[in-house]
């Protein structure tokens, strides 16, 4: 397997943070794979986009196509980035044992801004769950 890029690495060693936008995101669109790109700004640095792909016409390719089919949400992401060499690498990454999974990132992170900053947070635009999970919790510190 070749070495990753510097940005590519250093994007990963952010676990969370990218774990938090491959979840997001998939909860906004769907199923997607988190483009890391180097940052033009920062030599070491890397920005994200996420890549819905049209199955209807053919893209992606057949090979990425199964990833982005087969990849679990909740436990893995799919990432996207140009080699060396120029070609694109779609790589799908598992959640390493005991390591916070992209939709525990996802929960925590939405709690932290709700108690941190909350208006970063669009109650309106969480996903159901999320609001269900809320409303236990709240229902919980009333009980008690």
């Amino acid at each position: 397997m070749n070495e990753l890029p510097r940005y590519v690495q250093n994007a990963l060693n952010q676990w969370d943070s990218i774990s938090y936008f491959a979840y997001d995101c998939y909860e906004k669109v769907g199923r997607v794979a988190v483009g890391i790109e180097a940052d033009p700004n920062n030599p070491a640095g890397a920005r994200l986009l996420a890549f819905q792909h049209d199955f209807q016409n053919g893209k992606p390719d057949k090979k990425t196509a199964h990833i982005l089919a087969s990849y679990d949400p909740e436990n893995e992401i799919v990432i996207q980035f140009m080699q060396d060499n120029g070609q694109v690498r779609t790589q799908r990454l598992k959640t390493a044992p005991g390591a916070r999974h992209p939709k525990r990132v996802f929960f925590f992170e939405i709690l932290r801004r709700l108690s941190e900053e909350p208006s970063t947070v669009n109650l309106s635009e969480l996903p159901p769950w999320v609001i269900e999970a809320l409303e236990k919790l709240d229902k919980m510190k009333k009980d008690q």
